[in-house]
């Protein structure tokens, strides 16, 4: 009488499934905390980008105004954003001669969101005529 040589048979071991839900399970949350970075950075770049156009609104706001006053001005555009404005006299008397029939006014807007933890600022300078003041 002849024995037939043992054969292993065919299949997967408890440890090699065990291995392999692990290695699976270590991609998938990698996976998820890089799907969940990117969401969060194009969230974070929409918030960023209507800041800014909400800011360039307001700017153009005080651009077409008659006259500018010196002053600040706040509020609330929605739930969400709220800006602020300035409008300042801008000191020249070190760049330009006190006969210059221009008035240098510094407009600045600032839009905010999030609590006012971040915040999207414009700058900029308008000549005006000082008999147009």
């Amino acid at each position: 009488m002849t024995r037939k040589p043992m054969t292993r048979k065919q299949g997967f071991s408890l440890l090699e499934v065990l291995v392999a839900f692990t290695i699976l399970t270590i991609t998938l949350g990698v996976l998820l905390n890089i799907f969940s970075l990117a969401i969060r950075t194009t969230q974070s770049a929409q918030q960023q980008q209507k800041a800014m156009l909400l800011a360039e609104s307001k700017l153009t706001e005080l651009y077409a105004g008659t006259t500018l006053q010196p002053g600040r001005e706040q509020g609330w555009l929605d739930e969400y954003y709220w800006w602020e404005t300035r409008v300042e006299e801008f000191d020249t008397r070190e760049l330009m001669d006190n006969q210059s029939m221009l008035l240098p006014y510094q407009l600045s807007v600032v839009v905010g969101w999030s609590h006012h933890d971040q915040q999207y600022r414009l700058t900029t300078l308008r000549l005006v005529r000082q008999e147009a003041r």
